[in-house]
């Protein structure tokens, strides 16, 4: 078939469609319309929650919600609060006496979603320059609604309003599912779902210039972020990136810092010979080897955590000075779960031992790769790492000690392991299988 026949069979459906909604939206207008247009939504978005319902009961949650006890009852309210809002906010709307309905569904996101939501806000992933003022927002603006609902728990116009942006998560897991199936914002892809989430709802609760409140307050916030924390070059990078995991370097910052001092291109060079450069370059001095301030100032400048870099340091006590073989095994080489858990070997041992693999050989695949030494432990070094790259901050090493290390070694053994069934499950599910 022609392309120009393939262009008409793909525009003109799309077209009719189109015009259709235009025709609508603009040709009955007014109050009612407007309000039964919200009602469509709100049918929409309680469908969309069976999906939703779907995905969480078929994977893995993120270990983030469920290897410490405040972030289980976090995650946990989260989720309840969530689903009393939705069950008695359609009680209340079908109900000819709504006032205690509403109240409890009022109530219910004041004390636990909305409180939830904002304890989560500084563990999100995507580009952090986006998501924490987009989170901040539809908190705040959650907050508003149910304050307002609660004080008006008769007024079908503030359950509406509260329900709606309730619903903004709900939208942005139902994008984040369709950009996925079409290819669609890869690198930007927790953004593009909040976001899109949003351009959805705000119209319908804030007005016509919903988007525009929105946008000007997400530019706002970095405007004073960028006056008040006063970012470097790289910090800025990291602060705009996305991030669907934090990990241990960040290679954004890295490559500024390779671009800024060494004159090679990095896409025409092996790695080994990018690591030479860069420790030829660190080397000031000219020993033909890097003292701990040479590298704790290399590690500033790719934004590792001073954490990561104090435990790496005491760890290597008896090494004062790093020769280039030591450097680029032990600090350039060092990388993510995620990353050594997709090596080709991995692969094949997964895929020929098939479906029928046991819960103990897929934590002990996962174990093995967080060991990096092979000592047969994971210590307070390698946890240190795991929690980084799942996005946790790395000073909660200790109360992941003293909740999974039983013998108070200061190692996590295999049989200890194995009983953080949110981490290897999830780490499996999320990086083996979709491999």
């Amino acid at each position: 078939m022609p392309v120009y026949f393939k262009n008409l069979l793909l525009l003109l459906p799309v077209s009719i469609y189109a015009i259709a909604c235009f025709y609508f939206s603009t040709t009955f207008t007014g109050e009612e319309t407007e309000y039964y247009q919200k009602i469509i939504l709100c049918g929409a978005s309680i469908l969309s929650n069976f999906y939703v319902l779907y995905y969480h009961y078929t994977n893995p949650p993120h270990p983030k919600f469920l290897m410490l006890p405040k972030r289980k009852l976090s995650i946990r309210t989260h989720v309840i609060s969530g689903s009393i809002e939705v069950v008695f906010g359609v009680i209340a709307f079908f109900s000819s006496n709504p006032e205690i309905p509403a109240t409890i569904m009022a109530l219910s996101a004041i004390i636990g979603h909305v409180t939830s939501s904002f304890y989560q806000t500084p563990i999100v992933f995507g580009s952090k320059s986006a998501m924490i003022p987009g989170y901040l927002f539809f908190v705040s603006l959650h907050l508003y609604s149910a304050i307002n609902l609660l004080l008006q728990p008769d007024s079908n116009f503030w359950l509406i309003n509260t329900f709606l942006v309730l619903s903004t998560y709900v939208w942005c897991r139902v994008f984040y599912f369709v950009f996925t199936v079409f290819g669609l914002f890869k690198d930007n892809l927790y953004s593009a779902s909040i976001l899109a989430a949003g351009v959805l709802i705000l119209p319908s609760v804030l007005g016509a210039s919903g988007n525009l409140f929105f946008i000007l307050f997400v530019l706002g916030y970095n405007a004073l972020y960028k006056l008040i924390m006063n970012p470097t070059a790289a910090e800025w990078i990291s602060w705009t990136k996305e991030s669907q995991r934090q990990t241990l370097i960040d290679e954004d910052a890295r490559e500024l810092w390779i671009s800024n001092n060494l004159s090679i291109n990095s896409d025409e060079v092996d790695d080994q010979t990018i690591a030479a450069a860069v420790f030829a370059q660190l080397d000031t001095d000219k020993t033909g080897s890097l003292d701990k301030v040479e590298l704790r100032t290399l590690w500033h400048e790719w934004q590792v955590p001073d954490s990561f870099i104090n435990t790496f340091l005491a760890r290597n006590t008896d090494s004062n000075e790093f020769s280039f073989d030591e450097f680029y095994k032990k600090i350039w080489q060092i990388k993510g779960v995620k990353q050594r858990l997709q090596t080709e070997t991995l692969k094949v041992e997964c895929l020929t031992k098939g479906k029928n693999i046991s819960n103990e050989e897929k934590c002990r695949l996962i174990f093995e790769q967080i060991d990096i030494d092979r000592s047969g432990y994971i210590d307070e070094f390698e946890l240190k790492i795991l929690l980084l790259e799942w996005g946790l901050p790395s000073t909660e090493v200790d109360e992941y000690m003293e909740k999974y290390d039983e013998n108070k070694d200061l190692k996590i053994s295999f049989e200890e392991f194995f009983k953080m069934y949110p981490v290897w499950s999830f780490a499996y599910s999320d990086i083996i299988l979709a491999n």
